[in-house]
Parts: C-alpha cells; structure tokens; sequence
C-alpha cells in the first residue's frame, strides 16, 4: 500500500510537471479539417504537395488528394491496410503525448525516424545535464549515414528537451550547472565528460560516431549535413508522379538542401513607453537566399524567435514572428541583397537579469545565426535609444525603438556615415554626460553637449561631419555612474542604411501588454505579482484563450479551489493541460473522486501505464479494490507491451 501511495504522488509530480510545459500547438478549430489535416502532416508532406494541395478548390479535389497522399506512401499496396499511415499515426499520438508534443525536438525527431535502434537516458548524473541519447541505424534510408547519435539535453536542468547541434553547441552546454568548471574550454569541459561518460563526449562532437575531433573545433558541416538528410527524408522518400492527375504546378522547382550558419548583426534596446518598459531589437542577416518559383518570383520564408531567461535557465518569454517574403520586381530584390533586411520587433519586460537570444532562420534555404545579448533591467536602469535619426511620429501606436511621439531610426551595426548625425532618447529625470572616446587613440575624446530636455526624457543630437573617421565607445552617464556603452563606427564612406521591416501595434494593445507582464511574473515564480496583474484586465478578458494561463498562477500559488473554480467554466476547453490542472487541483483538495474522473478522461489522450497506476491507486484510497485491481492490471499489461517492443527494436 506505501509503495502504491509514493507511486500516486511520484506520477502526480511528475504529470503536473508535464501540463506546466505543455503546448496546446495542435489544438486545431473542428470548423476546420483541413488545417487540421495539413497540421498532423506538416512534417512529411513535400512542398510540392503543398502547393498542390493549395491550388485545389474543390472538397472532392481535395479529397481525393489526401488519398492519393496516403496511397503514394503505402509500402504495402497489396494488403487492405496502409502501414505507413497507421506507423504515422502511432508516431504522432506518441510524440503528443509522450515526448512533448510533435513540435517539440524530440516529437519531430521521432515522426520522422520512428523508435531509435538504443536509448541511453543521463539524467541524475552529477557532471552533466539531463540528456537523452538516441541511436539510430540508416537502414538503407536515403541519404543517412549508416548511425547516427542524437543528442537531447535540458539546458541547466530547466524546461523541455532540445536538439543539440554540434559545432553550434559544444560540451559546456552539457556541462551540469552544479558542476564548478570555471572558465573551461570547449576542450577541457569535453574531457571531464568523456571521463565517465565517452559515447556521450562524442555525441557533443558529432551525430556520426567516431568523426570529429574536439582538439580541432566542432563538426558543424557534417553534423548539418546529417540533420539537413533526416529533416529532408520526405522530400526524397515518396513518388510524386500521382500530382500530375491535380493542377498543373508550374513554377514549383526541386530544391536542395544545406545546413548552414550565416553571419549577421543584432542590436539590443531597452526604453520607455506609455508606462511599458520594453526590449527593442533590430536583427540583420548578412544575406537572405531567396528561391525563384516562377518567372520574377522570388520568395523567402523567415522565422524570427525571440528568448527572454533569466540567470537559471527558466525562459521567462518566447515569441515567434513567421514572415513571408515574396518579390515580383526584380529592382525590389536586388536592392534587399544590397542594402539588407533589418527585422525589428519588440516586446513588454519586467525587472530582472536576462539573458536574450534571438535567433533568425531562413527555412528556405536552411540558413541561420544567433544574436546573443545579457541584460539587466533594475530600478536603477536608465532606458536609452541610439540611432542615426529621431523621426517624431503622428502615429500612438506602439513600434519598435519608440516612445510616445518619437522614434530613433537604428542600425543594428551601429556604423554612421560622416554626413550624418548621432542621436539618441535617454529615458531620466536628470541630465547624462555624454561622450565619444576613441578606442585607439584615448586621447581623443569628445563630449556631446547638444543635450535637451523634453517632457519626461533627454535628446542629444551630435553631427559626425567634424568627428575623425574610426570606432569609438559611446559611454553615457549620470551621478550613480555609466548608464550605456556601446561601440560605434564613423566611416568615411558612404554606407545605405538596410531597409527595415517591423510592425507597429494599436495603442489599445495596452492590455495584451498587462497579460503578457503577468505570464513573465507567473514564469519567474512570482506568482503574487503575477496574480496582481491578472486581476487588472477588465472580466471579459478573462476568456477561454486567458483562463487556463491565470489558473496556473492561482495553482502555483496554492489557490486550488480558486483554480478549479476557473477551469471547470464552460468556455474553457477541457484539453490535456486543463485535465491534468483540474486532477491535480482536486488531489490537493482532497476530492479524490472528482480527481479519478478527471485522470480517467485524460485517457483518451493515452491509454498509459502511468495514467493507469494513478487511476488504481485513486480507487484503493476510496476502497474500490476491485476496481483498483482493474487498473493496475491494465499498467501491468502496458508496461510489459512497453518492454517487449523495445527489446524488439534492438533486435532488429
């Protein structure tokens, strides 16, 4: 009976912990069944079926499209079942509900590959991460070396399970935060690794045993290479002959694929506005590779992420921007690869170290880099913008690099031509110094006294004509010491400014700004504050979409009732996360019976051996042994199916 109790509060943790992490991504409207269809296939279907797909304008088109999808992939085209499809299927209730989602970097990973020939799990091991090691063999899959290791880590102990990518990451990511490495190398933090754990050393090296070479730096191309081929296996594995009896897809070409890291710059702002404080930034790849898919069409599509944690890894913020670049004017592109693309996004903070990345990706061809920034936002921190232009805005709306009637027009590379002049916004009630000091000759330093007060914030202006060509710090400070210090270029050429792409939002956005502030507390662990803020949004805000995110600020903050009072209402969904709130938030109110239902509807999301044991030892508390019997049973059974189809595998 103990060993069943500390089962049942084993597995509770253990489930809230999942509905804590868990993404609601493949919620999909009913009104819908073919976005709904095209987001279960999103991982296999090829971009050719795609735009097939989506020139179809009849329900028996595309009917007969998604037969034809699953047909073309039927290995076994004689026998009345189609393998393929009921093996997706399977792979996909399993991502959903075992491995994070089909999104997340294992779920993607394991729709794509299916079960790995060998598992190997680090978790509890002092000198590293929680890590996940899958091996995988080829078997006579296109273009895949003949194993493969992929690596899955939990950065610091914290959140989901990523993909490490050698060369991108190295061994000091996999490195436990408890483990006291100093200033190691790459090299040394690989070598404490190996000690004890080698074939998890190498994976840090390459996903191809036995390549690389620490001593000689990361693998990346082999490695991307490798990742490119699984991610691509898609595009290579099914006929698409049977399109040619759909609309004729003129245009649509064959692509190739790489892995690469492409260079770029990024720049970081925090300011002022309409009482927000919000980080600004401005991210500028080197190059954007378009695709041409018809006769001066060219297209791009951009992902920009943007990652908010705080100095223990939890991440406090995350948003997504997907852009879609399409150009019929050649002169339109041309200029783009010239004078460059600067994405500038912004977003609501609140006090704390931070560190920030942001990542840009051109899904189209494969190409990516990482701008990676520290901050601190604190009572003494003094916000400030820097740019080559103030430009007064007839807009209230909310942009990037503003405040209230103003703007600072920036490059992220923070280089200024002569012609032009250095000014800046510094959100403080008492008046800065500002100076420009040569880096290489100290001696030439240069105070900028054109400084004015204006309403609650001060702008310098200072023209670079006079100003000796070369870098200079930029360093501003008040009475408590320096405020702001960045590197700055004065160049005696002339450089165009890139074009800016951004968005702007309604002033009465103000309230998606206090929910936002609010989830960024609940992510802290600040759950009063979060809670606090919660309660300042007007009731109608307090809708399906809102509800399950403020129940679990009252549910960290130990307000049960006050959690189930909020997800038993009718409006909100009754999905995986909000079951498993409302099982757990009825065990810690003692309704085991209400809790029982509840664990009981969560089955149809999966029938475990976990749920199962949670369910048995639910109904031994109540005294309905027979019925506990019943569950237990079911575990068991479930456990040994688990273990026979995992020895399987590595038989094979």
């Amino acid at each position: 009976m103990k060993n069943k109790q500390k089962l049942l509060l084993a597995l509770l943790i253990s489930v809230f912990f999942a509905s804590f992490l868990s993404s609601s991504s493949t919620s999909v409207k009913k009104s819908d069944p073919w976005k709904k269809w095209l987001n279960e296939v999103h991982l296999i279907v090829t971009k050719a079926e795609k735009s097939v797909f989506y020139s179809l304008k009849t329900e028996e088109d595309k009917k007969r499209f998604q037969e034809q999808f699953w047909k073309a992939r039927d290995p076994k085209p004689e026998t009345p079942y189609n393998e393929y499809k009921i093996e997706f299927y399977r792979r996909l209730k399993h991502a959903d509900t075992q491995l994070e989602g089909p999104n997340s970097a294992m779920g993607r990973i394991y729709i794509l590959l299916g079960e790995p020939f060998e598992k190997k799990n680090y978790s509890g091991y002092g000198d590293v991460v929680d890590c996940e090691l899958w091996i995988y063999r080829a078997d006579g899959r296109p273009g895949l070396p003949p194993f493969m290791h992929l690596l899955f880590y939990r950065p610091r102990n914290f959140g989901n399970y990523r993909q490490f990518h050698p060369g991108v990451h190295n061994a000091l990511d996999v490195i436990s935060p408890g483990y006291s490495v100093g200033r190691a190398s790459q090299l040394k933090a690989y070598q404490i690794i190996k000690k004890s754990l080698p074939q998890l050393a190498q994976a840090t090296v390459s996903i191809i045993p036995g390549e690389g070479d620490p001593r000689r730096g990361q693998f990346l191309t082999s490695s991307g290479s490798a990742f490119a081929q699984i991610h691509t296996l898609p595009e290579r594995e099914v006929e698409r002959n049977y399109l040619k009896n759909f609309t004729a897809f003129t245009g649509i070409v064959d692509v190739t694929y790489s892995a690469k890291e492409i260079g770029g710059k990024g720049l970081i702002s925090i300011s002022e506005n309409k009482g927000f404080t919000f980080l600004n930034y401005s991210i500028m790849p080197d190059d954007i590779d378009f695709r041409r898919i018809a006769e001066n069409i060219h297209t791009a599509d951009i992902t920009i992420n943007l990652r908010i944690e705080d100095l223990e890894g939890r991440t406090i913020h995350q948003q997504e921007r997907n852009i879609h670049l399409e150009y019929d004017d050649i002169k339109k592109k041309t200029e783009i690869e010239e004078r460059k693309l600067a994405f500038k996004d912004f977003a609501p903070i609140v006090e704390g170290e931070y560190n920030v990345s942001i990542t840009f990706s051109n899904k189209t061809k494969e190409g990516y880099f990482v701008h990676k920034e520290r901050i601190s936002i604190n009572g003494d921190t003094v916000p400030v913008l820097v740019g080559f232009k103030i430009k007064e805005l007839e807009s209230d709306n909310f942009m990037p690099f503003s405040t209230e009637g103003k703007k600072v027009l920036a490059d992220p590379r923070l280089i200024f031509n002569k012609a032009e002049s250095l000014e800046g916004l510094i959100f403080s009630e008492q008046k800065p110094t500002i100076h420009l000091r040569n880096i290489v000759d100290t001696n030439n330093t240069f105070e900028i006294k054109d400084i004015v007060k204006q309403e609650n914030l001060f702008v310098f202006r200072q023209p670079l004509m006079d100003i000796k060509s070369g870098n200079y710090f930029l360093s501003i400070k008040n009475d408590k010491g320096e405020i702001y210090k960045k590197i700055i270029s004065v160049i005696s050429f002339h450089v165009e400014k890139p074009l800016d792409y951004e968005r702007s939002e309604a002033a009465s956005s103000e309230l998606n700004y206090i929910f936002v502030i609010a989830q960024e507390y609940l992510n802290k662990g600040e759950f009063d504050t979060a809670i606090e803020y919660f309660n300042k949004l007007p009731e109608n805000l307090w809708n399906s979409t809102t509800l399950p995110v403020i129940a679990r600020a009252y549910y960290a903050n130990k307000d049960y009732e006050k959690a189930v009072e909020l997800l038993e209402k009718e409006n909100v969904v009754k999905n995986y996360s909000v079951l498993l709130f409302l099982a757990n938030s009825s065990l810690e109110l003692k309704r085991k019976q209400k809790a029982a239902e509840y664990f009981e509807m969560l089955r149809k999301y999966g029938d475990t051996a976990e749920l199962n044991n949670v369910l048995g030892a639910l109904y031994h508390s109540l005294g309905e042994r027979e019925k506990a019997k019943v569950y237990w049973e079911r575990a068991e059974k479930l456990e040994k199916s688990k273990k026979k189809n995992l020895n399987n595998n590595k038989e094979k």
